[in-house]
Parts: structure tokens; sequence; C-alpha cells
């Protein structure tokens, strides 16, 4: 609310000056744009050319990329894991199977006498 107010007074400010004011102002108004412009430019010049920055830049791309190689390694690492876990599951219940459909001794012992 307090912004549309400023505009309007802004305008009806503007509209009260003649014809040569209203040009002065927007020619003020345009330069004022420019240097704030070339400002901007110039200091992302300046951020942009850092030697500062660049290390960080460089130090941060290694950090990444180390990251990366670890994250990878840990995922490998975890896919043998899960395989081992799976083979040792396989023979596991593989014993237990053949542990639970092998005859009794006295199953056994019952066969021998037929």
């Amino acid at each position: 609310m307090r912004n549309i107010i400023i505009v309007c007074l802004a305008g009806l400010a503007l509209a009260a000056c003649s014809k040569a004011e209203q040009a002065d102002a927007t020619h003020d108004a345009k330069q004022a744009g420019n240097q704030v412009a070339h400002s901007v430019k110039e200091a992302a010049h300046d951020v942009a050319s850092d030697e500062d920055l660049k290390k960080a830049k460089a130090e941060v791309d290694k950090a990444a990329q180390e990251a990366g190689a670890a994250v990878k390694a840990a995922g490998e690492n975890a896919k043998e894991a899960a395989a081992d876990a799976a083979k040792d599951v396989a023979r596991d219940t593989k014993a237990a199977i053949h542990e639970a459909t092998a005859p009794t001794p006295e199953e056994k012992a019952a066969e021998k006498g037929k």
C-alpha cells in the first residue's frame, strides 16, 4: 500500500513538472540506471577474477569429486556385502531345508527293517 502511494505521488509530481523538467528527470533516471548497471558489471567482473574465489571454487570442486568417489566406493562395498549376505542366506536356507527334510534316525532304522 505504501509503495502504491509513493508511486502515485511520484507520478503526480512528474505530471506537475514542465516538459523540460520531465526530460531532465528521465535523463537523470537513465543515467543513474546506467551507473548502477556499470557498477554491478564491475563488481561481477571483480568477483569472477578474484584469485581467492577461484582457489575456493577449485577446492570445492575437488572436495565434491572426492565425496563422489567415496559415495561410489561405499555403494560398491554395499553391493558386495549384499551379494555376500544373499549367498549366506541361500546356503543357510539350503542347509535348513536339508535338515528339515532329512530322515530321522528312527526313520532310517525303519527303512532298514523293511
